[in-house]
């Protein structure tokens, strides 16, 4: 059996799928699977992924006839070809350096894999249309469910590597899904842990045709989205996600943890200024900062 199994969703990525599929062949780590599969690709994807299974008998191209029109369908259909100890989340544009796959395989084998377990790393930000390569990809590092809730995500999907135990739960797919990478931290968060490993271990590509929201290039392009109109302290698909994924697991979630949801579920019946207090007494945070959550609950509604 392989150690890890990379699973990777497509949908017209032909331009840049070449250059990772040669980045994941060329990992230090060898005792890997590959599972890719697409979701109705108009350009040259499929060739792409026929050609390279041809050549390297480790990448396996699952045609099985389903589409989903969804990168977060997608990426969990695959958790059902998945049976090695350790799985790993690859988006088809970034570029994997060399250590990935050996550098949080380590760290991960390393833990208490009796219980449901993530690790996560890092990543270089790669803006294609201008080849600079700088900054980090991941700013959140949450530690407890109630770092996660107010989120509006989940930790980036394709840092992500988990163990069996954990990929169990996530197979229990909710009836509504935000992403793929947030079903995955609600469920580590809820059930086991999450570990950062403190890396840049690839170069997370930005483009025009990406479909995961954007990276900002300064500080001041992050004040200036934070004040922009219209925003929520909670965006409504991921609200609704968490309470779809609370539906599914309540019945087997630890004690303690219900508790959580069940508390947090509880803002959307207080006005704002019960609200503040609600963060203030309840230990909710968001980017590791009470105040910065608080700050959002003054200046924005709920949902």
């Amino acid at each position: 059996m392989q150690k890890v199994d990379i699973l990777m969703a497509t949908y017209n990525g032909a331009r840049y799928l070449p250059q990772q599929l040669c980045s994941i062949i060329n990992q230090s780590l060898k005792d890997w699977t590959l599972y890719i599969h697409d979701d109705g690709s108009s350009d040259g994807t499929v060739s792409v992924i026929r050609k390279f299974a041809s050549l390297d008998n480790r990448i396996k191209f699952v045609e099985d006839g389903k589409q989903y029109h969804s990168p977060a369908l997608n990426f969990l259909h695959l958790l059902e070809y998945s049976s090695a100890p350790f799985a790993i989340f690859c988006d088809q544009d970034d570029i994997w350096l060399d250590n990935k796959l050996e550098k949080m395989y380590d760290v991960i084998a390393s833990l208490d894999n009796t219980k449901p377990l993530a690790v996560y790393s890092n990543a270089y930000v790669y803006c294609d249309d201008t080849d600079d390569i700088s900054g980090q990809s991941t700013i959140v590092r949450p530690v407890s469910i109630k770092d996660v809730l107010f989120m509006n995500g989940g930790v980036q999907g394709c840092a992500i590597m988990f163990n069996s135990l954990l990929r169990s739960i996530c197979k229990r797919i909710p009836d509504c899904v935000a992403m793929h990478d947030h079903v995955v931290t609600l469920a580590a968060f809820t059930f086991g842990t999450m570990v950062y490993v403190d890396s840049r271990l690839m170069l997370y590509r930005r483009h025009s045709d990406t479909v995961t929201g954007k990276t900002y290039g300064s500080k001041l392009d992050k004040v200036y989205d934070f004040f922009s109109k219209g925003k929520t302290v909670l965006d409504r698909a991921h609200y609704k996600a968490i309470c779809s994924f609370y539906e599914k697991h309540e019945a087997v979630m630890p004690c303690e943890i219900k508790r959580s949801f069940q508390d947090f579920f509880n803002f959307t019946k207080e006005n704002r200024l019960k609200r503040v207090f609600h963060v203030l007494s309840g230990g909710y945070r968001l980017y590791g900062s009470r105040g910065i959550l608080v700050f959002k609950m003054v200046i924005r509604p709920l949902l």
